[in-house]
């Protein structure tokens, strides 16, 4: 007997060796393989924190002015990342796969494992209805972030045509998927989320479990991303109106310059959290002193000296001046969603429409909780132009290490010529340029992935 274990054992081994290099389409399942069957083994799917928590793309940061590599530290850091870095014709994914398109799509199978698998339920079953309303969020989350490093920047002229994704919506794997239009995507994700939301709780059990306010969140970020203002502004009201809480960062229970990374770690008990996500490993996720990757010294110097960002969020080892801070209160990048980001939203929103008053207030708001007590700016600018120039900056001060938020502010504001930024780096004695609306603004797809399922390569 144990002869036959140490021979399973061995099996198991070599499967997921070679299985973890195969392609997310090429994957089928062995059918001798535990199945789940009861709702209880369907949540069980949902709440493995390792695929739908862990692992949000930050990969496009490395790619923005919020980061910097000094010449004597360009050797640590891996081909890939360099050539996100210098934003190179192709990136040279490590053996040709990368995590940024292999897990969002085992998020997405995970999901499409569950609304599958409850078919069979009632469908007035309430678990069941949960169940669903948990595994569309996910999707939709997903496909968002693949979209945002994979695919065009969202213009309606030509979201029709633009390529987009291959689109899975059950567990057939036989299926051969072909690349959507970009348009295609961002319906499948805007129906998911209206659905999600419709049937999740406002509250939660436990942190890493997704809900109602978190699916209308997530629809706020999608529709400024696509410039639905007005929408993205509702849902930020459906949103504010059950979780509205900020941070006060002169408050060293929550926020402590004592704490390695200043936030409560694993994100419990931080109170703007509305969805928990991160990502772990490689050289641009983390945020510790003394890292070769750098917070670039123009995103730095936009703090003033009474900002408390400034003081919690950045620290000098030597000549390096690091990233220390996260809502993950640990080293890993926060990839989820929270109440600054939505104020942050709508602000911008208010002042797209014709609301600058109350985007002030809701600016100020945020300034109020993020400055020394009693030096907080009252931001008074009624210029809409000019104070988006202030919602940009503000963006780009507050959610430095959240999510992939600069490179999607830097391609979507590109679209608007007053807006847009051209990045430029010199790294030993080389200037590398991206222009606004360049290409490398979409990166290539890993070749592991082209090879096998065939799709069409995107253009750089």
């Amino acid at each position: 007997m144990n002869r036959n274990l140490t021979f399973y054992t061995f099996v198991l081994f070599l499967w997921l060796l070679t299985g973890c290099k195969q392609d997310w389409l090429d994957v089928k399942p062995d059918k001798g393989l535990s199945v789940p069957q009861t709702l209880s083994d369907f949540q069980s799917i949902l709440d493995d924190e390792n695929v739908l928590n862990r692992q949000y793309t930050f990969v496009a940061n490395a790619g923005t002015d919020n980061v910097f590599v000094a010449d004597a530290d360009a050797g640590n850091l891996s081909e890939s990342d360099l050539n996100q870095y210098t934003w190179s014709l192709k990136i040279n994914w490590l053996n040709g796969s990368a995590n940024e398109w292999n897990h969002p799509f085992t998020v997405i199978n995970s999901a499409n494992i569950v609304l599958d698998g409850i078919d069979k339920f009632p469908s007035n079953d309430q678990t069941a209805l949960y169940l669903k309303g948990q595994s569309l969020f996910y999707r939709a989350y997903a496909y968002y972030t693949l979209a945002q490093v994979f695919c065009k920047p969202y213009s309606k002229a030509t979201a029709s045509n633009d390529p987009g994704l291959p689109i899975r919506t059950n567990t057939n794997t036989n299926e051969t998927k072909q690349r959507s239009s970009l348009q295609e995507v961002y319906n499948l994700i805007l129906n998911d989320l209206k659905e999600a939301s419709k049937l999740l709780p406002e509250t939660k059990p436990i942190l890493t479990r997704t809900t109602a306010v978190a699916a209308h969140a997530l629809l706020a970020r999608v529709y400024l991303t696509t410039g639905n203002y007005a929408n993205a502004k509702l849902q930020c009201d459906a949103v504010l109106s059950k979780q509205a809480t900020l941070i006060d960062y002169n408050d060293n229970q929550i926020v402590s310059p004592s704490r390695t990374f200043r936030f409560p770690a694993n994100g419990i008990g931080n109170p703007e959290i509305i969805f928990y996500g991160y990502s772990i490993g490689g050289n641009f996720r983390g945020s510790t002193k003394g890292s070769v990757v750098q917070a670039s010294r123009q995103l730095y110097n936009l703090y003033e000296d009474n900002d408390l960002r400034k003081e919690l969020c950045y620290a000098l080892t030597g000549d390096r001046l690091n990233f220390v801070a996260s809502y993950t209160g640990t080293s890993a990048t926060f990839g989820g969603i929270a109440t600054n980001e939505i104020y942050l939203i709508r602000a911008e929103c208010l002042i797209r429409t014709g609301n600058v008053a109350a985007a002030l207030k809701d600016l100020n708001l945020l300034l109020l909780n993020r400055y020394k007590k009693g030096t907080a700016p009252t931001i008074t600018q009624n210029d809409p132009k000019k104070l988006l120039l202030t919602i940009i900056d503000e963006r780009r001060k507050e959610l430095a290490r959240y999510t992939n938020s600069r490179w999607e502010d830097l391609r979507r504001f590109n679209l608007e010529p007053e807006f847009a930024v051209e990045q430029k780096i010199t790294l030993k004695g080389q200037t590398y340029i991206l222009a606004p609306n360049s290409p490398r603004y979409v990166l290539n797809i890993p070749d592991l992935e082209i090879r096998i399922s065939g799709i069409d390569q995107n253009l750089r």
